[in-house]
């Protein structure tokens, strides 16, 4: 058996194997290559639909030690761009940007330890303005419908915020995951500051957080909020929310941690337009919003590719989370994007190069040339990156 990352110690299923394994059986698919599950309407309409849920997770139990111990009410604000963010992206990287959205949440809370009416506002308002943001960036059919609040003081010790969106569209706006060896990859910064954003951001986006938070944050703070922590899952570090280590560079380390997750699906929607306007669409293959999986989940997308992909140096952020947890840094890049926020797989051209360009000047997000697709020797897919710390296989 293969040894456990720090990360799988903490109870956490980084790539989620099983949960393809079992409930890949069940579930519909018209198109295994994209990036999320997609249906076909009936008839001959052209129209297809898919659902996707995901939420802020651990992170969540971060924002309330952060509120605790600082009383800024408006860090529960950042869950709803995690959660909205880990759903839009995903339909988006399927292209799933022109159609109607609807988005509904669920709160789980136990209103002893969490302030429930304070982080039920502090939501609303977050809603209201990302809703907003995305209409002002061309999305014009995105309708919240609301959803569950549902106290659960015997399950749940804190929080838990989640979304799900269904999205409609049509076939042939869809990112199919067509991709062929010789494809070039590309990807955007998860740190950094994009257009629409108000200040920078240390590039965290939303995973990991049970690893990162527990060997960041001191031990002191399990026993003053023991609701916060698990058996397995104590806080173990040397840290306080607002202690500002010189690896950060004058942010602090709950800032750093609880940086939001960066509206992906604005920049999608950009990009897309822009490859339409040149007629070029058809050279983009595949998106992968790098979340569960890391660097490496661009391996949920198309069908017998082996991707190569030369890393950038990870922000400061990670090389701290990786000197105070002594996690591999193999580990490190399937726990965490590690300064890659999204690939974009496409076709080896100037001009579709120019067309990432262009979004990237447009939205201010770095962007990177990190490698090429060739064709893997077995079925599934494979992922080989090259970093600073080796080169390391997945598969």
């Amino acid at each position: 058996m293969a040894e456990k990352s720090k990360y799988e110690e903490l109870g956490v299923d980084p790539d989620k194997r099983s949960v393809r394994e079992i409930f890949g059986k069940i579930v519909k698919n018209d198109f295994p290559g994209a990036f999320v599950n997609i249906v076909r309407g009936t008839g001959a309409t052209g129209k297809v639909f898919t659902m996707h849920a995901d939420g802020d997770g651990s992170k969540m139990v971060q924002r309330l030690l952060h509120y605790l111990e600082i009383g800024d009410e408006q860090i529960f604000q950042g869950a709803v761009d995690d959660a909205f963010s880990m759903n839009s992206g995903d339909v988006a990287a399927s292209g799933f940007v022109f159609g109607r959205w609807i988005i509904n949440q669920i709160i789980n809370i136990n209103a002893k330890n969490a302030p429930k009416d304070l982080i039920m506002r502090q939501i609303a308002l977050r809603v209201e303005g990302l809703l907003k943001l995305y209409e002002s960036c061309g999305f014009k059919q995105i309708f919240f419908l609301g959803g569950e609040t549902a106290d659960l003081p015997d399950q749940v010790n804190s929080v838990v915020y989640d979304v799900g969106v269904f999205a409609e569209g049509y076939d042939c706006e869809l990112v199919t995951g067509n991709v062929q060896p010789g494809d070039q990859i590309y990807g955007f910064a998860s740190d950094g500051q994009a257009s629409w954003e108000s200040f920078p951001n240390s590039g965290i986006m939303a995973n990991g957080l049970t690893l990162a938070r527990t060997c960041l944050m001191q031990e002191y703070y399990g026993l003053k909020y023991p609701f916060l922590v698990r058996n397995n899952g104590k806080y173990q570090a040397r840290f306080a929310p607002a202690d500002k280590p010189d690896a950060l560079g004058g942010i602090t380390v709950s800032q750093a941690l609880l940086s939001p997750t960066r509206q992906w699906a604005i920049l999608i929607r950009l990009l897309i337009q822009e490859l339409k306007n040149r007629k070029i669409f058809h050279m983009l293959h595949g998106i992968s919003l790098n979340t569960g999986g890391g660097a490496t989940k661009i391996a949920h997308v198309g069908q017998g590719i082996l991707y190569v992909k030369t890393m950038p140096d990870p922000p400061p952020i990670f090389h701290l989370i990786q000197a105070e947890s002594g996690e591999s840094w193999r580990d490190m890049y399937k726990d965490f994007n590690c300064g890659v926020g999204i690939d974009v797989v496409g076709s080896y051209s100037a001009e579709f190069k120019a067309a990432l360009k262009f979004a990237s000047m447009a939205t201010g997000v770095k962007l990177f040339h990190l490698g090429k697709c060739v064709k893997n020797l077995a079925e599934k897919n494979s992922v080989i990156l090259r970093t600073q710390f080796g080169d390391f296989m997945y598969y």
